[in-house]
């Protein structure tokens, strides 16, 4: 089977997963509700101290980070969920193309639902305070020059694929039960613990205040270093367990 099938056959999985597109659709409308009742609030119309509005605002935030984590691992995990993973090995999908078609479709398909779900509390700021955005893209650029930028969504980009992989890893090596979830924090701990020894043992300096002399953060620079190892360690791991996996 062509790379492109076994993409397309994940990304119309994903589309096809009733229960999380129910899910996203439920965060939409209340994320939708609580940009607009909080612009009403900020503008005076509605009491800013109204319990609905801030019962509301604490279950969509709460509602978006669970959904953060949970919807990445049940695209990652669903195929061991449902037994199918063994089928689809035996159908002639090599194990290393689904391994990366599998991460790509997940990335995709979370920054699609992300979008979805802040997307009219975005058009709802962008509407209301079409000034505070300008000053805000001119701080932006005032403060940071092209090095900066692109340096922060180069570790961003990077951090992101490394979550999933991590995650993807913590999926393989408990075959998609959900103690995976705590395999995953655990790998995170260790790593912030590397990342710790290697700040202090290597670098002289406070991460979030030093930069270098060119005015590229050096902070952001590290981030996007480890994450690429992390990418690499995680996924050979990962690639090693699948293939010798029996599933």
């Amino acid at each position: 089977m062509e790379l492109k099938n076994i993409f397309k056959m994940e990304i119309f999985k994903n589309r096809s997963d009733s229960v999380y597109l129910r899910i996203i659709a439920i965060l939409t409308v209340m994320a939708a509700i609580a940009s607009v009742l909080g612009v009403l609030s900020m503008k005076n119309v509605i009491s800013s101290g109204n319990s609905m509005i801030i019962t509301l605002a604490v279950f969509t935030i709460i509602g978006l980070v669970v959904f953060a984590l949970l919807y990445p691992f049940h695209l990652l995990n669903v195929d061991y969920k449902n037994k199918v993973i063994s089928l689809i090995f035996a159908s002639g999908v090599p194990r290393d193309k689904y391994y990366f078609v599998k991460i790509s479709a997940t990335i995709l398909s979370c920054l699609a639902a992300v979008f979805v779900v802040l997307l009219i509390p975005m058009i709802t700021f962008l509407v209301v305070y079409p000034n505070e955005f300008v000053e805000f893209i001119q701080n932006i650029i005032k403060n940071f020059n092209a090095s900066n930028i692109f340096a922060f969504v180069l570790s961003f980009t990077f951090k992101l694929i490394a979550n999933i992989v991590i995650l993807t890893t913590a999926v393989i090596i408990t075959k998609g039960k959900t103690v995976g979830i705590f395999l995953y924090f655990a790998f995170l701990f260790a790593i912030s613990i590397v990342e710790s020894t290697i700040r202090v043992s290597f670098f002289d300096y406070t991460v979030s205040s030093f930069t270098l002399s060119n005015g590229v953060s050096e902070r952001f620079y590290f981030d996007t270093l480890s994450s690429i190892v992390q990418v690499a360690v995680f996924a050979l791991i990962g690639l090693q367990v699948l293939k010798k996996q029996d599933l």
